[in-house]
Parts: structure tokens; sequence; C-alpha cells
């Protein structure tokens, strides 16, 4: 029976650890309020994303994640598919095309 609860346990500790991590973003084609909205909206929908703080002003951001269940790899794919570059990857132009005037930059105007 004692081995049966530190089975129990053991499998229990190891399910619910989780590997945490934090990543700055460079968002360098940010314009408005609401690129940073859209950011913040679309990353906290993707599971293992738990928290995100988009710096307007300086055009970046750090997000923290679950290593375990997503890579910063699939959150820098999710802003790109968003119409926004980041960490020098570029945005996806059809996604780009489609956002407000304001999250445009200046020159595509």
């Amino acid at each position: 029976m004692k081995k049966i609860i530190i089975s129990i346990v053991a499998i229990f500790t190891i399910s619910c650890s989780t590997d945490k991590r934090s990543a700055s973003l460079v968002l360098d084609s940010l314009q408005c309020l609401m690129c940073s909205v859209n950011v913040e909206e679309s990353l906290l929908s993707l599971k293992g994303v738990k928290n995100i703080k988009v710096d307007l002003k300086n055009k970046s951001g750090v997000v923290v994640y679950n290593a375990n269940v997503i890579d910063l790899s699939a959150i820098e794919k999710k802003i790109t598919s968003i119409g926004y570059n980041v960490n020098g990857k570029p945005a996806n132009k059809i996604a780009y095309e489609k956002l407000e005037l304001c999250c445009k930059k200046p020159e595509d105007n």
C-alpha cells in the first residue's frame, strides 16, 4: 500500500510540474494600442501562455509560458500570423494587409 501511495504522489508531482519560461519579444511593427491588444489577446488564446505584457512605447514585450506545452517559435509564429513582426521575423503579408489602417506602418499608408 505504501508503494502505491508513493507512486501516485510521484506521478502527480511529475504531471503538475511546469517548465515556466520568460522570453523577450521585439515587436517593431506595433503602431497603436489596438496592435498591443491584438498581440496580447492572440497570445493569451494559446495553450501554455501564462502572461504577456506589451510595451507599446518601446515596441517590445515579455511573454511567460509553459515550455512543456508551447515553445517560443510557436509564439512567434502566432504573432506573425496576425500581421506583426517579432524578433526579426516578418509579419504574414496577407494578415498585415488586413490590419486596420492605424496598425500599419506610416510608410505603408
